[in-house]
Parts: structure tokens; sequence; C-alpha cells
């Protein structure tokens, strides 16, 4: 079996890419011939061909409407479009041709904003994989070329299928009830049931994650000042992540300093080594309005960090799973600024003992949900349908 997988991006730290290597792992391991498309040399291209896949590179754009925030974007909005239109429609004839001659049993897009795949998929008639890992409008602003009605008619036709990592983004896609969609949740860990977990001092919260709008972190510094005004001595606060708006970067470093906040709030930029960082804090936030699966929060699980989540999207389909499998909460849901304070203040002045006993749910909950194997193994039985009914 021959599988064609489309990247848009290359990032190490990106969780489709992180994800993508996980799935790949096992797929050269059941011994599946892989020929990974990718824009660019950057980051994981060479991890690629050291794990034994074809790699070829043709540089994309995404297949979505960008956005214009700025007079300036505004004004060159329509040059823009023209330009990612004009690299995709090219990116599309060069694939065609590199794969003219050659047999791929299935076409399998790592997310929706590319559109390489469905084009070679529909122009050679190969069943096609599109993998939906975002809400897209919610989450990001994403509007899909040429419309959001074309995109999701082409999700539901013949030969395409989808795999959606949650429940609600199937469900936000119009696809809960098509025979030709599944959900299968992101691997996270390996099989490492019975492990314990890192019992080391614990002593500050943490926000890991990009720093715009929709995650929300502006509104759990509001919330974090709060509790400090609440708290005798308080845990100091550590983001880790990009910077994607500077403008509300400009925001959130006017209310720390406006409400004397340095001191207890730290900026680590982007982190490889976000094991380290999990097992020392207190606690997670995840404050993201419209979280699509949240993998922080099951790779903060599975590290024995508590998580403080908003009840959203995949962060509350996790709490929700993890309530189903234990029969016990396994961290902290709130819907409101107020109540992610009183979730501060309380995990801040819980007994470890207490605490405890819901990092070992949350475990169990990782590795019974999100291993390697159940997401690897989940995609080949999807992969094996297919070409059966071929």
């Amino acid at each position: 079996m021959t599988i064609l997988y489309i990247l848009i991006s290359t990032d190490p730290f990106g969780g489709a890419t992180k994800s993508f290597l996980v799935l790949l792992q096992g797929v050269l391991k059941a011994g599946i011939k892989a020929i990974v498309v990718v824009p660019d040399t950057n980051g994981i291209t060479s991890t690629l061909r050291t794990m034994g896949a074809e790699v070829i590179i043709i540089p994309s754009k995404g297949c979505t409407w960008t956005g214009a925030k700025t007079f300036r974007q505004t004004i060159l909005y329509i040059p823009r479009q023209l330009g990612r239109l004009w690299v995709d429609y090219n990116a599309c004839k060069r694939l065609y041709s590199t794969l003219k001659q050659r047999h791929i049993d299935i076409v399998h897009s790592n997310n929706t904003v590319t559109a390489l795949g469905r084009y070679i998929a529909t122009k050679r008639n190969i069943p096609h994989i599109y993998h939906i890992r975002e809400y897209g409008d919610k989450d990001f602003g994403l509007r899909y070329f040429p419309s959001n009605t074309a995109f999701h008619k082409y999700l539901k036709s013949d030969n395409v299928y989808s795999i959606c990592i949650t429940k609600d983004i199937q469900l936000h896609h119009g696809l809960s009830q098509h025979k030709l969609s599944t959900v299968i949740y992101n691997g996270i860990i390996q099989d490492e049931s019975g492990r314990h977990l890192v019992t080391t001092p614990r002593n500050y919260f943490l926000y890991a994650g990009r720093i715009e709008p929709t995650k929300g972190l502006l509104k759990l510094i509001i919330a974090y000042k709060a509790y400090v005004d609440s708290i005798t001595t308080a845990l100091p606060l550590t983001v880790v992540g990009e910077v994607f708006d500077y403008a509300y970067m400009n925001k959130i470093e006017n209310y720390i300093r406006i409400n004397n906040l340095q001191s207890l709030i730290s900026f680590l930029g982007k982190q490889s080594d976000m094991p380290r960082y999990y097992e020392g804090a207190k606690a997670i936030i995840i404050p993201s309005e419209h979280e699509g699966f949240g993998r922080c929060m099951p790779e903060a699980m599975s590290h024995g960090c508590i998580v403080i989540g908003h009840n959203t999207g995949g962060t509350k389909e996790q709490f929700e799973n993890g309530y189903s499998e234990t029969g016990q909460d396994i961290g902290f849901p709130y819907n409101t600024q107020e109540e992610l304070t009183k979730c501060l203040i309380t995990v801040h002045k819980s007994e470890e003992q207490n605490l405890e006993k819901i990092r070992k749910k949350a475990y169990d909950t990782v590795c019974r949900l999100y291993s390697f194997n159940n997401n690897i193994q989940s995609t080949l039985d999807l992969y094996k349908t297919i070409t059966n009914k071929k």
C-alpha cells in the first residue's frame, strides 16, 4: 500500500505536525510506503527522510481566504490572495506531473487548509482523506476557498473520507451522520500505563500556546490578577508560546504593567522541552475560546500536571471523556472569568494528596484514549476499509 501525505507546514512545534509524526511512525512500521509532500526544507523535513519516508518538496499556500486586520492588509488583500492562488495552481500542476506514473492507494491531507490532496485525488480518482483538526471559523477565523459551503459539500462527496480529532469538530462540520467520517483522537502517549508520575515540586501556573485573541491569554491574566489579590503569596504564571498577534500582545503587556504584575508573569517564547514545564507546574490553564482538541491538555496530564480549562470545544470533550472513563473529574473546568479565578484559588489551596488523585485519573484517561497505538491502529483500520472497497 502506498499513501500520499500532504503537509502544509513543517513546523516541529505545531500540533498537526506532532500528530503526523506519531502516525507516520506506525504507518512505516506496518510496512506501508509513505510519500510525504511538504512546502519547504525546514523543520521536520530531514526527520521525515530519516524515518524512511519519501519526501517531495513543493512550495504551496493554504486554501483559505486571508484576513485583513490593518489598512495596509486591506489594500494588499486582493493581490495577496491572487498570489496565493497562483502558487497553489503551480503546486498542483507540479505535483500531478511528479506523480503521474506513480501508483497511490490513498491521499491523506494532514489538515484542511491545503487543497493539493483534493486536487490530485480528484484528478486521478483516488480515495482522499481530509484530517480535520480545527473548526476553521470559530478557532482561526478561516474561510475555505472558494467558500465554506463548497468545502463542506466536497467533504460529503463520494470517495472523500474525513478523520475528525474530536466529536465536536465532526459535529461542527456537519459530519456526525456521514458514513465516511470517523473520529480518531490524536496520539499523545505511548503505552505507559502503570508508570509513576514525576513528583517534583510544582511551584507555578502555566500557559502553553500561541499568543493571539482566540487563545484567551488576556482573560487568563485578568483572572490571575483577581487570584493574586486573594492570596497572600501567589504562585507565578509562566507563559510558553509564540506571539502571533503583536497588537494583542501589546494589550497584555499594558495590562501587566498597569497592574504591577511584572514580577509574577514571565514570557519564555517557544520551548522544545515542554515535559520539563508540565512537570514543574501546579496546573496548566487552557483559556481558549474554541479549542479543537487542545494537544497541550493531554500532554500536560501525561506528565502529572493538573488542568484548569475553559469548558468549551475539545477541552470540554476531554473533561467529559475523563469523567466517562474514570467516574471522577480529571481537572477543573470553568465557564466564566470569575470561575477561573476560583479554580486558581482552589488549586492553590488544595491538599497535595487530593490533587494527586486527580493527576492519576487524568493520566489513566490519556493512556486509555490518547495512546499512540489507538491513534495508529484506528487509522490503519480506516486505510484497510478504504482499500478493500476499491
